[in-house]
C-alpha cells in the first residue's frame, strides 16, 4: 500500500491523483452570457449539488493553465456569471458528449462555443442565460456566492431556481426523475468517460429502538 503527501507534489501531480481518485464525477456544460450577448458553454466535472435548503450547486473553476494561449486568465464562465449573476448547468448524456468535450477548447473570449460546436440553445424560464436544447436536464441558477480561496481557483455557488426536463424524464405525478430514461455521462480521468447504465438498487435501512428495518 502506498501513501503520498500532497504537499510535496506539483500542482499537475496533485490534480492527476485527485481526479483519478474521485470518480466517477457528473459532467455538465455550463452556459453563460458573454458581454456581447452570445452564449458561452464550458464543460465541468468539478461540480455537484451541495444543498437542498437553499438548493445550491457548486462549481470549481480554475484559471487557464500554463499550456493555454490564455495562461493565467480567468475562465470566461467565471467572468460572465460574476457580471450577469446567473448561469445554467446543462447535464450531459452520450449524444452531447463529443460536443461537450469540444467546448473544452480554450477559444478566445469572443468565440461562442455553442456556435463553434453546433449546439442548439433554447430560452430558459427564469434566467436570461439560454439552456442547451438537447441537454436532458438543465438547472437554471442565480449566483449565490463566489469563494475566491486561491489565486488560481474559485468555487462558485449557484442557487437553482428552475429545472428543465426533456420529454419523458419527469414523472409529474410523483415529482421524481424517471431514472429508467435518464443516462447521464460521467468523467473518470483524462479522456475517459462512462455512461451510467449498470445500476444497483439497494435501500437504506432505518434504525429505531425496535431495531433496524428497511426504509
Amino acid at each position: 500500500m502506498h501513501d503520498i503527501a500532497l504537499g510535496s507534489l506539483t500542482y499537475e501531480d496533485r490534480y492527476a491523483l485527485i481526479v483519478g481518485s474521485v470518480t466517477p464525477r457528473p459532467i455538465a456544460l455550463v452556459t453563460t452570457l458573454n458581454s456581447d450577448g452570445s452564449c458561452n458553454a464550458a464543460p465541468f466535472s468539478s461540480f455537484n449539488y451541495m444543498s437542498v435548503d437553499p438548493p445550491l450547486v457548486a462549481i470549481g473553476i480554475e484559471r487557464y493553465g500554463d499550456d493555454s494561449h490564455r495562461a493565467g486568465d480567468l475562465k470566461d464562465t467565471l467572468v460572465n456569471l460574476e457580471r450577469s449573476g446567473e448561469f445554467v448547468v446543462n447535464m450531459v448524456d452520450h449524444p452531447l458528449l463529443e460536443q461537450a468535450v469540444g467546448c473544452a477548447i480554450d477559444y478566445p473570449a469572443n468565440v461562442s462555443e455553442t456556435v463553434a460546436q453546433g449546439l442548439e440553445v433554447a430560452s430558459s424560464r427564469r434566467v436570461q442565460t439560454p439552456r442547451l436544447a438537447k441537454s436532458p436536464i438543465s438547472l437554471e441558477c442565480r449566483l449565490f456566492d463566489v469563494l475566491g480561496y486561491s489565486k488560481s481557483q474559485s468555487i462558485v455557488l449557484g442557487e437553482i431556481v428552475s429545472i428543465h426536463f426533456s420529454e419523458g424524464l419527469l414523472d409529474l405525478e410523483k415529482i421524481r426523475v424517471n431514472l429508467d430514461a435518464y443516462f447521464p455521462m460521467c468523467r473518470l480521468t483524462g479522456p475517459n468517460y462512462a455512461e451510467s447504465t449498470v445500476r444497483t438498487r439497494l435501500r437504506t435501512k432505518q434504525y429505531s429502538k425496535a431495531g433496524v428495518s428497511h426504509g
